[in-house]
């Protein structure tokens, strides 16, 4: 099954998308035995590639000999081949701190990744492991604000799992 987009890069949900995507993957007749996990990160940092590679999904990827470029525009949405037993659904975000949205556009971010804390079960958290400690690498104040939210939905007794993805760090 292919990958569709369920929200666009002006935050607009298709609706038929996701009704078909629910359909065709038994999540619509599941009830609550299905499980969400999306992916959040940098722009160009491989997050698409990682859910194709981990769950077999389709997610459209960049092609590096074409220049770094955005690839993920909005919110896209698979159902993994390889756990088809347990219906699990993946969410692909649009990456952080693109140069298409501006430096100060950061309501899209926050939103999709807020929605994502929302909706999955697990939140892999994609990082280039040169920005792990900078101030303003990887997106710091949104890696906050998804980390403050998680507290609260921790407090509240509705548990998330958080997985970081540290990219790209050798032995060397």
């Amino acid at each position: 099954m292919a990958a569709v987009q369920v929200i666009d890069g002006a935050g607009q949900l298709s609706g038929e998308s996701l009704g078909e995507v629910l359909e065709q993957s038994g999540v619509a007749q599941a009830g609550l035995d299905y499980s969400v996990i999306a992916i959040m990160g940098p722009q160009s940092s491989g997050k698409s590639t990682l859910l194709n590679h981990v769950f077999g999904t389709a997610f459209r990827e960049m092609d590096a000999t074409a220049g770094r470029s955005q690839t993920t525009q909005g919110i896209w949405l698979a159902c993994s081949p390889k756990l088809k037993d347990d219906k699990t659904l993946v969410l692909d975000l649009e990456g952080t701190d693109g140069r298409e949205r501006g430096e100060d556009d950061t309501t899209f971010e926050r939103q999709s990744a807020l929605f994502a804390l929302a909706v999955a079960d697990v939140l892999l958290i994609n990082l280039w492991h040169h920005d792990v400690g900078r101030e303003q690498g990887s997106g710091k104040p949104l890696l906050k604000t998804v980390l403050q939210e998680n507290l609260k939905l921790f407090n509240s007794g509705k548990k998330k799992t958080l997985v970081f993805v540290i990219r790209d760090r050798s032995s060397k």
